[in-house]
Order: C-alpha cells, then structure tokens, then sequence
C-alpha cells in the first residue's frame, strides 16, 4: 500500500512539474523529480535515526572529541623528531604527509565551528523536516529561477499558499506525516533565514586552499 502510495504520489509531483515549469525547463522534469525524491530519501534516513542526533548533548560532546582528537593527532604529527619524521615522510611520501596535517587541521576548524553552532538548550530543533525544506528551497529556486516563498496562513487553503508550499506537499517524504510539520509559519521563517548552500566550485576551492597550504608547509619544513 505504500508503494501504490508513494508511486501516485511521485506520478503528481511529475503531473505538477510538467504544468509549472517554465518551458525552457520542461526537458528537466525527471531531474528535478529524482531530486526532490533524493531529499526525501535524506529525510527518512535522518528520521530513522532520529534518536541518534535528536539529543544535542551527545551531538555536541562527539564533536567535542573529534575536535580535541584531531588536534592531538596533527600535534603529534607536527611534533615528530626530524629522524622519525623523514623516516614516515619517506614511507608514506611527503606530499600526502602535509596534504593528511592539512585536513586534519580542516576537521578540527569544522568540528569546533559545528559544536559552537550546536544547540545549547530548549526544545530540540527538528533538523529532519528543516533540511528537507531547504534543500526543496534550492530545487524550487534553481527549477523556476526564482527565490521560493509562501503566501497565506494555516487557515488558508494550501492552493492559496503558492506553488513551493505545493512543491512541498507533493514531494513529502515516505515517512513525513501527512498532517502536520509543514505549518507556513514555520516555512517562511526557515525561508527567511535561508542562505546559498555550497556549491561543486565552493568545494573545489576549498580542496585548492588546502593543497597550496600543503605546499607552503612543505616549502617551510624543507628550508
């Protein structure tokens, strides 16, 4: 029954994508369905484990220790006597040597920013449902090239509420509950907060300032 369901559902999401596209991106309905199907398959792996990252404690001690982890093992590594460190650097090849301290110190940057970003107290914060909203947000806005929004209220009828809020509706997640959670409110505030998510150039970028801090390191350890 829940496959019957699901495929229906999918079958309007498609019907849907097909009316409101732009014409330039009707050629794109099956790629922005299969995306809209991935963000829901991420909303169902995040609620199924639901009580493993629900309780912010545990969240923020692990990242705590990954943090204090990833220090001590790029301390030890940077710490070497200049016997042992040419010995592993002659093993294992200088260029990964640096390019392992490097990341290592990303990790524990990341690791620290994410504990400090971390919920401290109150009601835990529903990341299942926010991130399965946002990530429809960067669909909707990359298949109608225009920012999402939603108009009316809870006691408006969901027709009146704009073609996101209907985006939403139809792509909920297999185990998303069909009332409730998708209060417009809620979605317009997340919408207002909303900022770019990291592009495939942000990460190549990234990958290139760790590379050419390797290298620099290097340089230094050689002179």
């Amino acid at each position: 029954m829940r496959r019957r369901r699901s495929q229906d559902a999918n079958e309007t999401l498609v019907e849907f994508l097909t009316r409101e596209l732009p014409s330039r991106r009707r050629d794109d309905v099956e790629h922005f369905a299969r995306a809209i199907r991935d963000a829901g398959d991420r909303y169902d792996r995040y609620d199924e484990r639901r009580a493993d990252w629900e309780k912010y404690s545990r969240r923020r001690a692990r990242l705590r220790k990954l943090e204090e982890l990833t220090a001590d093992l790029a301390s030890a590594l940077c710490s070497l006597d200049i016997l042992s460190h040419d010995d592993l650097v002659s093993r294992v090849g200088p260029e990964k040597t640096d390019y392992l301290t490097g990341l290592l110190q990303l990790l524990n940057q990341h690791a620290g920013a994410l504990e400090r970003e971390t919920q401290v107290r109150g009601k835990p914060t529903d990341h299942a449902t926010e991130r399965w909203i946002l990530a429809l947000a960067d669909i909707f806005e990359n298949a109608f090239s225009r920012p999402p929004s939603v108009s009316g209220s809870g006691e408006d009828p969901s027709g009146r509420r704009g073609r996101f809020y209907r985006l939403l509706e139809l792509g909920r997640p297999s185990r998303f509950p069909r009332h409730g959670r998708l209060s417009p409110k809620h979605v317009q505030t997340l919408l207002k907060l909303r900022s770019p998510s990291g592009s495939f150039e942000d990460l190549g970028q990234l990958s290139r300032e760790i590379a050419r801090g390797a290298k620099t390191r290097l340089a230094r350890m050689r002179s």
